[in-house]
């Protein structure tokens, strides 16, 4: 009814398939999602330094950074390096009150993270898979021109993939700058949406100083150098 002509696929074609998709989606699981260096890697660049930026736990450690007492003065002075700012970010915080408070907030920052996940590891794989389908075109001609007789051996599709997977990539930075003064897209989604946690974060300072400055029995109060 539609006019479309659908090819029909052999049968070990289609076992090929799944086979393909075994190799490659553990590949990109393992190598790329799994690591996560949007979120923990110490890399300087731009898109990574900025999404770690926005982590409402950095306000937590640079709130001790400010108070007049300090590691030797304070049991419960928190260094970057001991991490307890994101254990009482993530789960005191994050997953206590403001999910009790409002758990459409908590889905809304899970979803705008996952988001610039998505954008930075689609268009590094997208990258890779460009590249290596550039090299295997280089390479297969190259193996032609030293064994065989030089021909151009391509097709349509051939050409087109690289161009294609580049064009998208083109389009998620275009529309999806991780620029710290005006960032946009989902970029500007994720510093949004964070800023409230830190505005959050401000306005309950009582609950701070219960949850950190009064841990393991301290009797520090946080007061401003």
């Amino acid at each position: 009814m539609l006019h479309l002509k659908v090819a029909l696929i052999d049968l070990q074609t289609l076992i090929q398939m799944p086979l393909v998709a075994m190799v490659i989606i553990p590949l990109i699981y393992y190598f790329i999602i799994k690591p996560d260096p949007l979120q923990l890697s110490p890399s300087k660049r731009k898109s990574i330094r900025f999404f770690q930026n926005e982590f409402p736990s950095k306000y937590i450690l640079e709130r001790c950074e400010k108070c007049r007492e300090d590691a030797n003065s304070c049991p419960n002075y928190i260094r970057a390096q001991s991490y307890d700012h994101v254990k009482y970010w993530f789960h005191n915080i994050f997953h206590g009150e403001i999910e009790r408070e409002d758990p459409a907030r908590v889905k809304d920052t899970f979803d705008k993270g996952y988001t610039c996940k998505l954008y930075y590891y689609s268009s590094w794989i997208l990258g890779v898979f460009s590249m290596l389908a550039i090299i295997t075109m280089l390479i297969h001609h190259v193996y032609l021109y030293i064994f065989k007789e030089l021909k151009f051996e391509l097709i349509s599709v051939q050409i087109f993939f690289p161009i294609i997977c580049m064009s998208i990539i083109i389009l998620i930075k275009i529309l999806n700058k991780s620029d710290e003064e005006a960032p946009s897209g989902a970029w500007k989604a994720w510093r949004q949406i964070n800023r409230i946690h830190v505005s959050w974060l401000k306005s309950h300072e009582d609950l701070l100083v219960n949850l950190i400055c009064k841990d393991r029995e301290g009797t520090k109060r946080f007061f401003e150098r």
